[in-house]
């Protein structure tokens, strides 16, 4: 009887172990996985499907070039150099062009989740409209024309709440595809900060002198000037025939017209760019203004209309106006936002976009 009781409580404390292990792995699977911006970008580099490719191909040149250091061919090493530099070149541009697009894509997901709120703060207005219309309507001071206006309203509202609902879900599958997760998989983006307007300080000049450093065709057309200086160099040996030096130096001439052409090219670029943002974030502060205004004017008119002076008619379309303005700030301003990131980018000033660069 003592060994029969107790195989009863092993069995007890068995199946109490499984129910527990089995809560706490649904728990788990269930949690969100909380994301900074250096989060986001560290798990797509290590997850990030095109990147893992450029990863095997920069790995595979650089296993190719160890084995020509081994047989010590001369031919055999150049070309693997050759196609080591030209992977661990596109390795490189990859890993830096993966990191842009996920801060970009956090932001455009924090965009999103700021419209679904946006909309279900429309469309509650409208709800509680409806329901002071048909408090109205039941006390004979609204016809049924007001409240078919109303519910219409709603309707519209309800509408595009559901239509930034399935937004988001759909920005949220492709933020978890950029990021190498599970499409379905929960996750929490905690830099909500960066929905904030923030200005951009820095001038024309210092933009361009920053981009100078950093610009791929301006250093690819450096990088030409200096094979060409050399091969002018080379081409003044004694041993060399004079019309291999004619060549190098209208080589260089070329090079040096390379070189202005590409500054030329990114100072229009960047001017462009400037004050491209600068006349966004004018558009900004003045869509700040017309938005307080609007919503100190549906103040005003719902007061009007709670004393019976206004129609729900004028009620209705100032609703929907603000919604309509708080819609487009929202966007503009992830336009800004996404602008003033891209430049920050372009000219290496990593450390102002609101969020740990990974290198």
């Amino acid at each position: 009887m003592m060994l029969r009781g107790m195989k009863c409580k092993l069995r007890g404390a068995l199946v109490l172990c499984l129910v527990i292990g089995f809560s706490l792995t649904a728990q788990a699977s269930s949690a969100a996985r909380e994301l900074n911006v250096q989060d986001a970008v560290t798990i797509a580099l290590e997850r990030n499907l095109a990147y893992q490719i450029a990863t095997l191909d920069w790995q595979g040149a650089t296993a190719k070039l160890e084995r020509a250091h081994i047989v010590g061919d001369e031919e055999m090493l150049k070309e693997a150099k050759e196609e080591w530099e030209k992977a661990k070149e596109i390795y490189g541009d990859k890993g830096q062009a993966l990191q842009d697009l996920v801060r970009s894509s956090y932001h455009q997901l924090l965009e999103s989740e700021t419209m679904v709120e946006n909309a279900r703060v429309a469309k509650e207005r409208a709800g509680s409209q409806l329901a002071m219309d048909e408090n109205k309507y039941k006390a004979g001071l609204l016809s049924s024309l007001d409240i078919d206006r109303a519910q219409n309203s709603l309707f519209d509202a309800e509408h595009r709440y559901e239509k930034a609902v399935t937004d988001l879900e759909t920005q949220r599958m492709k933020f978890n595809e950029i990021l190498g997760l599970p499409l379905d998989e929960k996750t929490t983006l905690t830099e909500g900060l960066l929905l904030d307007f923030v200005p951009f300080t820095l001038n024309l000049e210092t933009c361009y002198d920053l981009a100078l450093e950093l610009d791929p065709e301006m250093l690819s057309a450096k990088d030409r000037l200096e094979k060409a200086k050399e091969a002018v160099l080379i081409a003044q040996s004694p041993f060399t025939p004079r019309v291999e030096l004619e060549q190098a130096l209208v080589d260089q001439e070329k090079a040096e017209i390379g070189v202005k052409q590409a500054q030329q090219a990114l100072y229009f670029t960047i001017r462009a760019d400037d004050f491209s943002l600068s006349d966004q974030a004018h558009g900004l502060e003045v869509a700040e203004r017309n938005i307080e205004l609007e919503r100190q004017a549906l103040k005003a008119e719902e007061s009007k209309y709670a004393a019976g002076v206004l129609s729900n008619a004028q009620i209705v379309a100032q609703q929907e106006k603000l919604a309509a303005l708080e819609q487009q700030y929202s966007a503009d301003l992830s336009s800004y936002t996404l602008a003033r990131i891209k430049l920050l980018q372009t000219i290496g000033r990593h450390e102002e976009l609101g969020e740990g660069h990974v290198d």
